[in-house]
């Protein structure tokens, strides 16, 4: 029932083919058959033990011997009542607010608990006088799972993140990346913005290096964490909007994990759900992500199953995460927060899913954490479309009758630059000012727009280096940035650049926005992106190169829309360009062609006539 439930929304089966899904349908159960039946030989052996006390009542028993599948079978209640309650009224157990609800929830799963206490040994007592056909039923279904298993066997995936066997002698510096959302560089002091929304990065401007022409890789903070972590491109990794996650050897390959063979502990404090790496399942990266302790995998068995069948493993974690976080919330006061309201800003937040308390997680890890440490925070505030700050500075108050006012979103820059102030003493006066790379910036312009520099400022230890530079920059050219930095060549399969030993050319720049349409869960909760082949969850494919924007909107592949716009480039060096939009077009889908997209009707298009016509790309 899961299976069919994850067939028929957005979900990591819709990339897979027909013949992919049903190898985990019968492949997934595996894993879990081997578990119960430890557990279950466990319990008979208890029942056994204790059959001798005959003062003990038959029924106590039967409660241990039947206790592991009577409770299997009561949470997998549990996922099919909510998927159905979900499916016809859009009601589930994770929407629960108060305790008289949630105690529903406790009754019904007890009575069934109870129920199949009751049952199971009747079921147990009928299937031994049919032994012969439950053995028989028992041969198919093993036979079945079996060839399911050979059937999806891959070549284990490669664990090898394409560190080359360099000896790094010197001190490794911490790293921080203090990142906040939706954050424009017009509306930045420190870039030339006439209000003081930034005065604390502009007192550090002369001892930090300024990029002027900073620019993201997706509109949507997914796939431009993305690729700030991985250092590749959305349309490589296919991360761009959940339920987007990363596969194959993507789950291996990003930064975190080479810092984390180099020594570093790695903290992630950003949001679940969108932004949570182990949701996102990057393997073997942080060791702390929001509020909790990320155990790696280990060299067993299990880690042998996941590398040669990945997205069978997949499917088991989220049924598992999914099934964990309701009886959590059932079973506690914590709510289950929607992370589309909490990123919308649309109701008040825990004080753990607030900027005030990722500073308070940060600041802790910073206290205690081992060193060195790479630490990514992304912060909401200025995200909107209403915005969270702690102190009015451009407004008389706090109140926003209406969404999107800018004088609200320079009071939620004001406010990062603040938290980013407060981290700055904090390092100065642990004595590790010195020893931290530190790195500001964001994932994507005000409301999602792509046609917008973002702040891209590094201050190096001791201010090694300094100054401003103008050439365009991307931001998967942060993470081979902070490994040329360490001494460190950057892996080949890194699309970005070190800014620090690229050449004065200029390079095309490849950005991404999400399909328009969106799927919403129980709650309207927006949590993905429809997907449909071609594309799946890709929208719109743009090219940024010197100061022009040309863009391929996909969502409705039978007519892609074409269109150019000329961007503010700042202070750029790039040269005027030739580049007519014909061979713009022709370059965006030779890019998407090569990262596996099947382009054919959009070749088709662009063959048969180029649009001159000038208008924004649509972002949502």
């Amino acid at each position: 029932m899961e299976w069919l439930f994850f067939i028929t929304k957005p979900s990591m089966l819709s990339y897979l083919s027909l013949p992919e899904q049903v190898y985990i349908l019968f492949t997934a159960p595996l894993p879990l058959v081997a578990f119960s039946l430890c557990c279950v030989c466990l319990a008979c052996l208890i029942s056994l033990i204790l059959k001798p006390i005959k003062k003990l009542p038959n029924y106590i028993h039967i409660a241990i011997s039947y206790s592991v599948p009577a409770a299997i079978l009561t949470a997998c209640t549990l996922l099919l009542i909510d998927n159905f309650s979900y499916t016809l009224f859009k009601l589930a157990s994770h929407s629960t607010t108060t305790l008289i609800t949630k105690s529903y929830y406790w009754i019904i799963l007890s009575l069934f608990m109870l129920y199949f206490i009751d049952k199971l040994p009747a079921i147990n007592h009928a299937i031994a006088l049919r032994s012969g056909k439950a053995i028989a039923l028992c041969a198919i279904l093993i036979c079945l799972s079996s060839l399911a298993l050979l059937a999806s066997y891959r070549a284990p995936l490669s664990l090898a993140s394409g560190l080359p066997p360099t000896e790094v002698t010197e001190k490794l510096p911490n790293i921080l990346f203090f990142n906040a959302d939706g954050v424009r560089s017009d509306n930045m002091s420190v870039y030339g913005y006439e209000r003081a929304t930034t005065p604390f990065m502009d007192s550090i401007a002369n001892e930090s290096v300024i990029y002027f022409n900073h620019w993201t890789n997706s509109s949507k903070t997914t796939g431009s964490i993305g690729s700030l972590l991985s250092g590749k491109y959305p349309t490589r990794t296919k991360v761009i909007f959940r339920p987007d996650t990363f596969t194959g050897e993507d789950m291996f390959q990003h930064l975190p994990g080479i810092l984390k063979q180099l020594g570093y502990f790695n903290i992630d404090i950003t949001m679940r759900h969108y932004i949570d790496p182990d949701d996102l399942k990057l393997r073997n990266s942080f060791d702390y992500a929001n509020d909790r302790y990320i155990t790696t995998i280990s060299d067993s068995f299990n880690h042998a199953y996941l590398r040669s069948w990945p997205a069978t493993v997949q499917f088991i974690e989220e049924n598992g995460q999914r099934l964990q976080q309701r009886l959590t919330h059932l079973l506690t006061d914590s709510s289950m927060v929607n992370p589309h309201k909490q990123v919308n800003q649309g109701h008040s937040l825990r004080p753990q899913s607030s900027d005030q308390g990722r500073m308070e997680q940060l600041k802790q890890q910073l206290m205690t954490a081992p060193r060195p440490f790479f630490a990514n925070i992304h912060l909401l505030g200025p995200h909107g479309n209403r915005f969270i700050y702690e102190q009015p500075i451009f407004t008389a108050d706090k109140h926003q009758p209406l969404p999107w006012q800018v004088d609200h979103y320079d009071n939620a820059i004001f406010q990062w630059d603040s938290y980013s102030r407060d981290i700055y003493r904090l390092l100065e006066a642990s004595g590790e000012l010195e020893n931290t790379l530190l790195v500001f910036n964001s994932d994507h312009g005000w409301r999602h727009h792509i046609n917008e520099t973002l702040p891209l400022i590094i201050r190096y230890p001791n201010q090694t280096r300094t100054g401003v530079v103008t050439q365009a920059s991307q931001r998967l050219d942060i993470a081979p940035t902070v490994l040329g930095y360490l001494g460190i060549t950057p892996p080949t399969w890194m699309d970005g650049h070190d800014l620090n030993a690229r050449s004065d050319n200029d390079y095309p720049i490849f950005i991404v926005t999400s399909a328009r349409l969106q799927a919403s869960n129980a709650g309207d909760w927006k949590i993905a992106a429809k997907l449909t082949p071609p594309f799946y969850s890709l929208g719109t494919m743009s090219m940024l190169y010197c100061g022009v924007l040309y863009s391929i909107d996909v969502n409705d592949i039978l007519q892609p829309r074409l269109s150019y716009q000329e961007v503010e480039n700042k202070k750029s060096s790039c040269t005027a360009s030739s580049l007519t939009p014909r061979s713009a077009y022709k370059k965006i889908i030779s890019h998407l062609q090569h990262m596996g997209y099947d382009t054919g009707s959009v070749f088709e298009h662009v063959a048969d006539e180029t649009r001159d016509k000038q208008y924004s790309v649509r972002v949502e």
